[in-house]
């Protein structure tokens, strides 16, 4: 053993530059597998902390009324203790309902503790047994009871110490908008990233105004209406195919009579809790991961470690020649073919072990001084210390990577006959060219087809960006009305912006294009003047919002405040809705809401527009004058009432323009901070998965090739070497340093080429099933692919010329002399 290592040590220092290239291109596979590995997992154990995971699941449902289907996350607050009651195998349900201001869409829910103020996006009100069905890290407090009084707070460890710093907040009390203390009685540690409901802060539901009626039909009408997730822990060995079957059943003990009066029906499922983050796809859901992405992550991982692996095959075998004497010789000294083979794997293994150790500290690197965990979007840490387990997949991986990458070159290595090594020198270098050739070509394939896949990731996205939504996005500034009283107001701030020359306009809305909009059953009358049931998507507007957003009327007329007939359901609709219905003439139409209880007529058609993401189709909107009228509504509602003021602005001097928007509302509304965001930024963040993969790819795609590149050099290195007689030859006889750098070079941009054909069919499959997620699509253009090859035939050209120049360029005299 001591022998093989001083070989070993010796052959790294006389050819050092095969042992860095080698060692850097496995250490940096090694990198890239490992940062991905650790995204990968974290994906993959979504909730899994959470101590009872395998026997939690999550309730769904599907809304079906004139024929249209509406998959939700969120169920009836009344579903939970109602399915408890009649199935025996729940044996514990928590409901969590999203607490008013804190959806997301906004800046969150403001939390009051003397003159702190600071906003927060996930707080729920949640059953009081959420503490025994979801496991946490208490820090303080008694999670038995914690929630159990109604102005009870949990929150968590980061709350705590924005609000008290180090100290024991237990006792403390924080007030939102309603002035009303809230308790604290909890502190848990913060949920690790990979959870898919995460919360901030839990309030008690065992509020007055929170209560489940009493009369069991109040129940069941409250069943048609949904706003909470829940979650039931069902009994050891429950079957979730057993559900569907006890859902139907539930479904016509309960709820068959308002589904006749809808023409409707309802089902539901369960979803496993560890499942729910890779395998949701109903709306109203909290932010889910793609399986497609991970596919795709997975796969770059090993590609970039097989691109690695074959640079070490490929250099190992083209250096054959350096070793022939030195195997021929140990043979003949009775080396058996056994042990040089296991000399020259366990040269691999401990060439991969390094570069286990190197990535290692590559990995810890980039962790630290980069934002690629931002990319990746959550926090990856290589906790070796928490997780001792992975120092042994990590030494695994090194082993293994090793055999893959060493198991050809030991036994060609130490297959040659001992005569046969002596003789030439060169035969052992020639003897399996056409195998590194493959080998190169499935690196380019890898690296081309890569690299064809960022760029077509890249177009969907510029074609994300640059496509007409049917709306102006540009310069249009949001600002979150909070409150009734500043909401009432909103005249009064709408003619304060109009005296800056550099606000084109304002308007307000319930919520803005991008953000989620209510969806209701509204009957609509048809061709033949009968009301029939169509569910859409319902925007409440205020004045000027067809004109500030830019909108187009096709018919009819926008609202009109001359006209008091503009009132109720008078309303717009899209193109989308005349489609559905199936109208020759829409305006006029009547149209119907809460059983006759608000009726109105359509008073004009816009052009379609995006008011979701472009991941799906314009759909159904009907859009109606916004009711800024709170009389009779409970003083405990009007703090948490919100809307969202649009103003449009010129696009010049903007920090001015921000400035002034900003003291009129701390004129209206000084009790909070001022919050605005850009329309266009808003919806840029509808795609930020799509953003993140599509860099995070590139990024790889960069490195992917740039390992090749370094397999290449290697081997023109070696190439240019056993050549060295034959460029000598043709300088003398006329050749310049271009033709012998073409000479050498053409061979591998012929299989650079061959490889790009190859990548194409692969790319083209890969990025067309990653455009399925996008309702509107740029298309998979041929000319991407020859962009690819092309940058990959320059990249490879390069790689070889720089390495082929010193030698076309030498003088040939020197070249001649060798033997």
């Amino acid at each position: 053993m001591r022998n093989y290592l001083l070989v070993l040590l010796r052959t790294l220092q006389r050819e050092k530059l095969y042992a860095a290239i080698n060692i850097a291109g496995l250490s940096l596979g090694v990198a890239c597998c490992l940062l991905l590995g650790l995204f990968l997992w974290s994906e993959l154990t979504y909730d899994r902390h959470f101590n009872n995971y395998q026997n939690i699941y999550r309730v769904v449902n599907e809304f079906s009324v004139a024929g249209s289907h509406d998959r939700f996350a969120v169920t009836s607050r009344a579903l939970a203790p109602m399915v408890a009651a009649e199935n025996p195998e729940v044996k514990a349900w928590v409901r969590f309902q999203n607490n008013g201001a804190g959806s997301g869409d906004s800046g969150g829910l403001a939390i009051h503790h003397g003159n702190d103020v600071y906003f927060w996006n996930n707080t729920y009100f949640a059953s009081d047994n959420v503490f025994d069905v979801f496991s946490h890290k208490i820090l303080y407090g008694n999670p038995k009871t914690a929630l159990k009084d109604p102005g009870a707070i949990a929150i968590s460890e980061t709350v705590a110490k924005r609000y008290f710093g180090n100290a024991n907040p237990i006792g403390e009390t924080l007030t939102t908008d309603s002035g009303l203390p809230n308790k604290i009685t909890l502190v848990f540690a913060d949920l690790p990233p990979n959870t898919h409901l995460k919360y901030d802060m839990l309030f008690s539901d065992n509020g007055a105004f929170m209560k489940d009626p009493d009369s069991q039909t109040a129940r069941r009408n409250q069943l048609w209406n949904v706003g909470n997730f829940t979650y039931l822990a069902m009994a050891p060995g429950f079957n979730p195919k057993d559900w569907p079957r006890f859902s139907d059943e539930f479904y016509k003990r309960n709820m068959t009579d308002i589904g006749k009066q809808l023409s409707g029906s309802w089902k539901s499922w369960v979803q496993p809790l560890a499942s729910i983050h890779l395998n949701s796809d109903v709306g109203y859901d909290l932010p889910t991961g793609n399986p497609i992405y991970l596919y795709g992550c997975a796969a770059v991982a090993l590609f970039i470690l097989v691109v690695a692996c074959i640079n070490y095959m490929n250099l190992a075998t083209a250096r054959a020649m350096r070793r022939a004497h030195s195997v021929g010789i140990r043979k003949i000294l009775g080396a058996s073919r056994l042990t040089l083979g296991l000399q020259f794997l366990g040269e691999a293994v401990v060439f991969s072990l390094l570069a286990v150790l190197i990535g290692v500290v590559i990995v810890e690197v980039v962790l630290r001084f980069t934002s690629i965990n931002s990319l990746m979007g959550q926090q990856v840490s290589l906790d070796l210390g928490q997780h001792p387990a992975l120092i042994g997949v990590l030494v695994g991986l090194g082993v293994l990577m090793g055999l893959l990458s060493g198991i050809y070159p030991a036994f060609y290595l130490s297959s040659w006959a001992p005569l046969s090594a002596l003789a030439s020198k060169n035969a052992a270098g020639k003897g399996n060219l056409r195998l590194r050739e493959a080998l190169v070509l499935v690196q380019f394939t890898i690296s081309v087809a890569v690299i064809a896949s960022t760029i077509l990731m890249a177009a969907q996205m510029h074609y994300i960006a640059s496509k007409s939504l049917g709306f102006q996005k540009e310069n249009q500034v949001i600002v979150t009305l909070r409150g009734a009283s500043t909401i009432e107001k909103v005249n009064t701030i709408r003619t304060e912006l109009a005296k800056n020359a550099h606000i084109l306009g304002s308007t307000e809305a319930r919520a803005v294009m991008g953000q989620a909009t209510g969806m209701n059953v509204i009957d609509m009358e048809n061709n033949s003047g009968v009301m029939t049931h169509i569910t859409t998507a319902n925007l409440p507007i205020g004045d000027d919002f067809v004109s500030v957003m830019g909108l187009k009327i096709v018919q009819g007329r926008d609202f009109s405040k001359r006209l008091l007939t503009d009132v109720g359901l008078n309303c717009l609709v899209n193109e989308a809705t005349v489609r559905k219905m199936g109208w020759t003439e829409p305006l006029g139409k009547r149209v119907q809401a809460g059983g006759g209880a608000l009726t109105g007529r359509v008073v004009g058609v816009l052009a379609d527009f995006n008011y979701k993401s472009l991941h799906s189709k314009v759909e159904p909107l009907l859009l109606f004058p916004q009711p800024d009228d709170f009389t009779g509504m409970a003083d405990i509602m009007r703090p948490f009432q919100e809307r969202e003021l649009v103003v449009k602005i010129s696009g010049t001097d903007v920090d001015q323009t921000l400035g002034y928007i900003e003291d009129v509302m701390a004129k209206v509304d000084p009790k909070h901070p001022f919050e605005f965001a850009f329309l266009d930024d808003q919806l840029n963040h509808l795609y930020k998965s799509e953003h993140q993969l599509t860099r995070l790819i590139g990024i790889f795609a960069t490195v992917c090739i740039f390992i090749a590149c370094l397999g290449l050099f290697g081997l023109a290195s070696f190439t240019t070497e056993q050549r060295t007689r034959e460029i000598g030859t043709r300088k003398v006889l006329g050749a310049s340093a271009w033709q012998i750098i073409t000479l050498l070079s053409r061979r591998m941009l012929l299989l650079v080429v061959v490889a790009s054909v190859f990548a194409a069919v692969i790319s083209y499959f890969a990025i067309d099933e990653w455009l399925t997620g996008f309702a509107y699509r740029a298309g998979i253009n041929p000319l991407i692919f020859l962009l690819a090859a092309a940058v990959a035939v320059v990249v490879a050209f390069v790689t070889v010329a720089l390495q082929s120049y010193k030698t076309a360029s030498a003088d040939p005299v020197d070249a001649l002399r060798q033997v």
